[in-house]
């Protein structure tokens, strides 16, 4: 994404997120194990030093739908006014001890109170986890955020060499493709072409769309995993071929 700002971007020393990670990320209560987090730590460096662009030096009010790591590094970092929104409570504590707020929320029945309420918000990989067309959960997103508010997305590339391989391989690549009750996850009905996912958006009414692709990472889940990746590396000179889809969008003025 270009650094091009009408403000100027936050500085983010890395040693001052190494001590907002281990502080807030490491050995706090949330899905992964701690070992996640160590080899995903290169790609929340990426995404909360990429958020420094857009944000101004201002406290700014953020909302992060899924997860919560970001909106935690941006309060401990920048002193945002941070929200984390979920479909259920179970990791609800480990935000909350750390002064972000949290709100209970089923995407796909139900909505926020709030309107034109947020400088921004952010998901990171979550949008490949909707049962449904994304466009009609952005649609309420997009009511969520201040006029010039901006829509910050990382999913997976659905040209990605990991799963060229597996259809190669006759190896299943999506999980199974069905409406969950209420406050349940599923894993990844769906993943999305750059060119996909920037319909998804305009259609949604967001503005001014850049999409890149982006390898943020060579961590894997096991050890063949990541030896896998770091053999594929060369193939990932070829973009289409790179893990992310990175988005920003913006609610128009």
């Amino acid at each position: 994404m270009s650094s091009k700002s009408a403000h100027l971007p936050r500085y983010i020393a890395k040693s001052d997120f190494e001590k907002a990670y281990q502080k807030t990320i490491i050995s706090n209560n949330f899905f992964e194990k701690d070992s996640y987090y160590v080899k995903q730590k290169p790609r929340y460096f990426y995404v909360i030093r990429e958020l420094g662009k857009y944000l101004p030096s201002k406290q700014s009010s953020v909302l992060e739908i899924g997860g919560g790591q970001i909106a935690l590094l941006a309060k401990e970092l920048f002193g945002d006014e941070c929200t984390v929104v979920d479909l259920n409570e179970t990791y609800k504590q480990g935000i909350l001890n750390h002064d972000v707020q949290f709100q209970c929320c089923d995407l796909l029945r139900d909505d926020l109170k709030e309107r034109n309420a947020y400088d921004l918000v952010v998901m990171c990989e979550v949008i490949e986890h909707f049962p449904v067309p994304p466009h009609t959960i952005l649609e309420k997103i997009r009511a969520w955020l201040k006029p010039g508010g901006l829509i910050f997305i990382t999913t997976p590339n659905l040209y990605r060499f990991r799963n060229l391989v597996r259809l190669a391989l006759g190896l299943r690549v999506f999980d199974t493709f069905f409406i969950p009750e209420r406050g349940r996850g599923i894993g990844h009905p769906f993943e999305y072409s750059q060119t996909h996912l920037k319909w998804q958006l305009e259609t949604a009414g967001f503005e001014s769309v850049n999409i890149q692709l982006r390898q943020l990472d060579n961590a894997g889940s096991s050890l063949w995993t990541q030896l896998g990746r770091i053999t594929a590396s060369p193939f990932l000179l070829r973009p289409l071929w790179r893990d992310k889809l990175v988005a920003l969008a913006r609610k128009k003025g």
